[in-house]
């Protein structure tokens, strides 16, 4: 049985478990991944290391480029050819995302980083605040052919706010969405804006930045994807690490149309619109697993062992291969692993 959705403003906060702790909610805390085994080989693909422990990792079209993000004040690029490079940027990367065509963007402080496919250099677009989650519209990822939804979405979470950028970099209109934005996901019409702190999930019209619909995310929601129903409608796809579960949303209205269990610890999430597939990440048992949608409940169709910690997962959707970002077994230095498709 589905639990009670409870209403945002008789929701008490939660309680700790460990993890950082969002501006202004002093007794809120979101759960961070702090344990996981020693990694077994991974049963397929190949890993390569990268600088410093990844926060997050984007594919490229094709899968020939991996983009990670760490503590470092770089963009790491690996290629299988050429191995790794890295683009200074001011502070830590906080967030990235591939493009159309095989480009990527990343979030460092007040500026978005926009490398174009084969660039080596990026360019550098102005943000108002420092930044956080980066995301961009699904179709305009598997399409490769900009137009109208060829816009990004950045969060600002220090204002609360998520900005939306136009393809050259300007702003195009700024969401108050009253909280801190954690993460966020994004459709042709819609963005999925997750508070962490709050533990709810926010829609909001893209086209215009009305706020549509809000929810209650579980207890601990930390990640959230933008999948596809089988009759063609928006969904969004969160991650509740603190439970352990794997929540879908409708939209239109926004409900919870599913929630399963994935035990061991899930926690990123990244979606596979050509093959249906939503692949978790599960950081207790250096698992990522694939789940099919299509049907009343979550179906798995597939599990591949991994790196250690996984904390990060990209899909190319043209080819359906993986990345996972982990970390080496000193828990210091960060992992890629390759899956293909």
């Amino acid at each position: 049985m589905l639990r009670r959705l409870l209403p945002l403003a008789g929701v008490l906060l939660l309680t700790a478990c460990g993890g950082d702790t969002p501006a202004g909610r002093p007794d809120a805390t979101v759960p961070t991944p702090t344990w996981a085994p020693q990694a077994a080989a991974p049963s397929t693909g190949s890993t390569a290391a990268v600088p410093a422990k990844p926060a997050g990792v984007a594919l490229g079209a094709g899968g020939a480029r991996v983009a990670v993000i760490s503590e470092r004040s770089a963009l790491v690029l690996h290629e299988p050819a050429t191995g790794v490079a890295e683009i200074p940027a001011a502070e830590p990367p906080r967030g990235v995302v591939a493009v159309a065509g095989g480009g990527f963007r990343a979030v460092a402080g007040t500026a978005v980083l926009d490398l174009p496919p084969g660039a080596t250099a990026p360019a550098s677009w102005p943000l108002p605040a420092p930044g956080g989650a980066i995301a961009v519209p699904g179709t305009s990822r598997t399409s490769g052919t900009p137009g109208s939804s060829d816009w990004t979405a950045v969060a600002l979470p220090d204002r609360g706010d998520v900005t939306i950028l136009s393809p050259a970099g300007t702003e195009l209109r700024t969401i108050h969405t009253g909280g801190r934005p954690s993460a966020l996901a994004a459709d042709d019409e819609r963005i999925a804006v997750l508070d962490a702190g709050q533990s709810s999930l926010t829609v909001y019209d893209a086209a215009t930045g009305a706020r549509q619909e809000v929810l209650r995310a579980g207890d601990g929601a930390v990640a959230v994807a933008a999948v596809s129903s089988p009759g063609g409608r928006s969904r969004f796809a969160v991650i509740d690490a603190r439970d352990g579960e794997l929540l879908v949303f409708d939209t239109g209205p926004l409900l919870l149309r599913q929630r399963y269990p994935v035990p061991g610890g899930a926690w990123a999430l990244a979606y596979d619109p050509g093959r249906g597939i939503l692949w978790v990440t599960v950081t207790q048992r250096n698992e990522v697993v694939g789940f099919d949608l299509s049907g009343g409940t979550p179906r798995e169709v597939a599990r591949h062992a991994t790196v250690r910690l996984p904390v990060a997962v990209a899909v190319d959707p043209s080819t359906g291969a993986l990345a996972v970002a982990g970390s080496d077994a000193t828990g210091t230095e960060g992992l890629v692993h390759r899956i293909p498709a």
